[in-house]
């Protein structure tokens, strides 16, 4: 049995020490595979059992794999821990990016977590943009990728944001597979505010004929079917900051209360029973 699905078996008998919502604390048990608050001030809640660590992506849409081993080519494009902004302690995450200022590369950093061989879980974090970016054509913020046998990241599902004129943001589908690309946006378009913390959580079904679910603040804002194959059993999820160009710069992004579980957590930091169907 693999180090991936020891972690993944040992996840699901342990509790973990996790605070989802500011005013109610996540109820945790057998059903959250990982969860990471950030309270400890530091990373390890991401890289504890060497199955995570930060990585930097260089943007390279004709490669389908990332080297987990990147580093970032200066200080100024960073993932760090941070007091300046939480949502349910004192910690959130903190990714800045000055951008690429290269319009056919998307470069910025990742931090990720391998979850395992799990055929259908939810993923969750809550996000914080200070102010209203301009962005430059967008801002991938999450991925679904998976982990290939030779400990390559495979390109997956994306989570983007892109800027209105009239401020905010709006949230879209991506994957690299050139027969999907950017999913066409729901009739009411999933519209964040700058300077609010909202929560985005998806359910990701690689192998059930590859669906994938997304909640904005509770509500299921899209909800596809015959997604791409992973590509790999080992999935893994990441929170990032990749782009191309931002105003002002850097784009700055908090992050917090990560969670991976097996139902939805939901805006209210309580398990859903019903798993979202």
């Amino acid at each position: 049995m693999s180090l991936l699905q020891n972690a993944a078996k040992a996840a699901l008998a342990c509790a973990a020490l996790a605070t989802a919502a500011c005013t109610e604390p996540l109820r945790i048990g057998d059903e959250v595979l990982w969860s990471a608050d950030q309270e400890t001030a530091d990373l390890s809640q991401w890289t504890e059992t060497g199955e995570g660590r930060t990585v930097f992506n260089p943007g390279d849409a004709k490669v389908s794999t990332l080297d987990p081993t990147l580093e970032p080519p200066s200080a100024d494009v960073s993932i760090s821990v941070t007091t300046e902004a939480s949502h349910g302690g004192r910690h959130a995450l903190k990714l800045t990016n000055p951008g690429s200022g290269d319009a056919e590369r998307e470069t910025g950093m990742e931090i990720f977590r391998v979850v395992g061989p799990v055929e259908d879980a939810f993923y969750s974090a809550w996000f914080l943009l200070p102010l209203d970016f301009e962005l430059h054509s967008a801002v991938t913020i999450a991925r679904l990728r998976s982990l290939s046998p030779e400990g390559a990241l495979l390109n997956g599902e994306e989570l983007q944001l892109r800027s209105l004129p009239t401020g905010g943001y709006v949230l879209q589908i991506f994957h690299n597979n050139s027969a999907f690309l950017r999913e066409p946006l729901p009739e009411a378009a999933p519209h964040l505010t700058a300077g609010r913390w909202a929560q985005i959580e998806a359910r990701y079904q690689p192998h059930a004929g590859g669906r994938l679910q997304v909640w904005l603040d509770g509500s299921l804002v899209y909800d596809l079917r015959g997604r791409p194959d992973p590509g790999s059993d080992d999935l893994v999820f990441s929170i990032c900051s990749t782009g191309e160009t931002f105003t002002p710069s850097p784009f700055v992004l908090f992050v917090d209360d990560v969670a991976v579980s097996l139902s939805r957590v939901g805006p209210e930091g309580v398990l859903h029973a019903d798993r979202g169907r």
